[in-house]
């Protein structure tokens, strides 16, 4: 149990937007130290600055405080929960960006913050009692958004070799609904319906949740094929015959002969399915450190010499 937590709360080699000292800074890094800066907010200048963060529709309707749009998620109070959350944000959220890539994990975010606020900001002129009932604040939503993606995207993983993970999803998200339900929070109630399933639809539409029947935004449909040059070899001239490559004159042509007094080319990035291919095989290594190679089923020791073999070549 001591190597599976070690395995699990280890810092991922995920890429950065910038560096801190020898560490990459990740979107992970940057949200859950936000929520941390918040707390304080709370606790130095009083709750009623903090509650300047927190999603509340009226205001984002009026156009006074637009920018809760974006804030209510890292918005977190100082008392224990908070801080618990945040820790369980920052493991599971470098899992989730390793799959997703630095750059689709920050539209995937940025999504799951955006939509929901305001299709629950425009339902609001439908209702007032949305209005009065829907502010939201944590990082509670989009950790649960994406667990959903991630069981989503494997299906078979299971949480301590027990509980499926679309169950532990299931979970929290009914439990979400009932709190709130309970307490009369029509607004809160559609914002998380609204949250998980903003969650799996970009999730799908970024190339992640692909084990379930998602469907995915028709957005980007000629994002992955190669565009044409509109020039040099094969291009056809004007007389239907293809061009000739431009051929070098030697000296004078700016052209610069290869030798050891050029720079090497910058060794090229991981593609997105290698990264996600490496977050996949990560979380069997896990599993075999915690539990044995025993532990993985027949279907899993497949996928394992899989992707060894997918990453090797």
């Amino acid at each position: 149990m001591a190597e599976y937590f070690s395995s699990m709360f280890r810092r991922r080699p995920n890429e950065g937007w910038f560096r801190a000292g020898r560490f990459d800074v990740t979107t992970t890094d940057i949200l859950c130290g936000l929520a941390v800066v918040t707390m304080f907010v709370y606790g130095i200048f009083g709750a009623q600055d903090w509650w300047r963060l927190p999603f509340q529709s009226i205001w984002v309707r009026d156009g006074l405080d637009l920018w809760r749009l974006v804030t209510w998620p890292v918005a977190t109070r100082p008392e224990v929960w908070g801080v618990i959350g945040i820790v369980f944000f920052w493991v599971f959220g470098q899992h989730l960006e390793a799959i997703f890539g630095r750059n689709r994990f920050l539209v995937w975010v940025l999504a799951m913050a955006l939509t929901p606020a305001i299709v629950v900001t425009v339902l609001g002129t439908v209702s007032t009692e949305i209005d009065s009932t829907n502010g939201h604040y944590g990082l509670s939503v989009i950790f649960t958004g994406g667990i959903w993606v991630l069981a989503a995207t494997y299906p078979k993983i299971r949480w301590f070799d027990i509980v499926p993970l679309w169950a532990v999803a299931a979970v929290f998200t009914l439990l979400d609904l009932l709190q709130y339900n309970g307490l009369g929070m029509t607004g809160r109630v559609i914002f998380v319906l609204v949250a998980v399933a903003t969650a799996l639809v970009v999730g799908r539409t970024l190339g992640q949740a692909t084990g379930w029947p998602i469907p995915a935004l028709p957005i980007g449909a000629s994002a992955g094929r190669p565009k044409r040059s509109s020039g040099g070899r094969g291009r056809p001239a004007a007389g239907g015959r293809p061009a000739a490559p431009p051929r070098s004159s030697g000296r004078g042509t700016g052209s610069v002969v290869e030798g050891p007094w050029t720079a090497p080319p910058p060794p090229a990035r991981p593609s997105a399915d290698a990264r996600a291919a490496q977050a996949e095989l990560d979380l069997l290594l896990d599993k075999i450190s915690a539990s044995g190679l025993d532990s993985l089923t027949a279907p899993e020791k497949r996928r394992l010499n899989e992707l060894s073999k997918q990453l090797r070549d």
